[in-house]
């Protein structure tokens, strides 16, 4: 839908018809505007609504509506009885599950003894094979150092076994404690609801004792040194805006217009307006501003300084205009509300008949 900025009245030669009901006009040359019409509102650069992590009972609020805040400032604490004793719990299991490292001293005590152990068994049984090829001591007495050498090495291998059974175990214990304690901590951390961004505080959705969730909004927060005026577009103007071209912005609160320009344009049509979000920035903007003003916007798309125009109304259907030497097809160029351009098939003599009605 196209609506006109400012155009000044265009001057017509009027000149009445003999004896009939219709009166005719001349073309005129004047400078024409062709713009987008949007209704927009006003938001704060980076506005955004601060939702909480997790469900809670807010407990109280570190600041107040119009206060600033740096990023990662606190805005509310919410109740943690729970998560603070979960905290707790993970931080003891985390404590005990280092304290298993005892077990872990003990097998390899038993396992340094066991490999002394078997190192004098074996050269005991290595002796008592000597002492037995000269004849000297029993087969039995052989047989039974052989066997204790055995056990012994077999002991080695066993307890060395164990203690890595028992190493791995207590290293995925302490992986699972720490890990459950930094989630724990997390979520402790979460009831401290903080800002993503540094700005003003433009309002709190909820009070004190109120509950909240992640599906409730907490706060709005946005960068009052900087606005934008977001519109929505209807998909038949959405390809002729380009990022860049020159708005004009208009609201109710100020008897004045304002320029920016087209700075963003989302890619995707919203299906149940049928229309795409447009953002502009402002060039010159009033020293007060406030998040959720309306304002009217026109996106201008041409401009000529000189163009052969006729009124908008005398346009019919097809392109037809109808003059005094009968009905004529022209072709058009700009439009606005108010005005056409004629690009072939009139000049600035043709008398175009116009009802007296129009």
């Amino acid at each position: 839908m196209k609506f006109p900025i400012s155009f000044s009245l265009i001057a017509m030669s009027l000149i009445s018809g003999c004896g009939n009901k219709e009166k005719t006009i001349t073309p005129t040359i004047k400078p024409i505007t062709e713009s987008v019409y949007a209704s927009a509102t006003i938001q704060a650069a980076e506005q955004y609504t601060l939702y909480p992590a997790i469900a809670g009972k807010i407990l109280s609020f570190d600041v107040d509506e119009g206060d600033l805040i740096a990023a990662g400032g606190l805005i509310a604490y919410l109740e943690n009885t729970a998560a603070t004793n979960s905290a707790n719990n993970a931080e003891s299991a985390v404590v005990l599950s280092k304290q298993s490292a005892i077990q872990v001293q003990e097998l390899e005590a038993q396992l340094k003894s066991a490999k002394e152990q078997s190192k004098l068994d074996s050269v005991n049984f290595q002796r008592q094979q000597n002492l037995y090829s000269k004849e000297i001591g029993s087969l039995s007495q052989l047989e039974s150092r052989r066997l204790a050498s055995i056990a012994s090495k077999n002991s080695v291998i066993a307890l060395n076994a164990k203690l890595i059974q028992v190493k791995n175990q207590l290293r995925f214990n302490q992986n699972q404690a720490q890990a459950n304690a930094n989630v724990a901590t997390k979520n402790l951390g979460d009831y401290a609801v903080r800002s993503d961004i540094g700005g003003e505080v433009f309002q709190l959705l909820a009070k004190k004792g109120e509950w909240i969730s992640p599906q409730k909004p907490l706060a709005i927060i946005g960068n009052s040194k900087d606005y934008l005026v977001v519109m929505e577009v209807d998909e038949m103007d959405i390809v002729k805006i380009k990022l860049g071209q020159t708005v004009l912005i208009s609201m109710d609160a100020y008897d004045q217009s304002f320029e920016g320009h087209v700075s963003r344009i989302t890619p995707i049509m919203n299906p149940k307006t049928q229309s795409f979000v447009i953002e502009a920035a402002f060039n010159t903007r009033p020293e007060t501003l406030y998040p959720g003003l309306s304002a009217e916007v026109n996106i201008v798309i041409a401009q000529k300084p000189k163009a052969l125009l006729i009124p908008i109304g005398s346009l019919e259907k097809n392109n037809i205009v109808k003059t005094t030497d009968g009905a004529v097809t022209v072709k058009t160029g700009l439009k606005n509300l108010e005005f056409v351009e004629i690009l072939d098939g009139l000049n600035e003599k043709s008398q175009i008949l116009i009802p007296t009605g129009k």
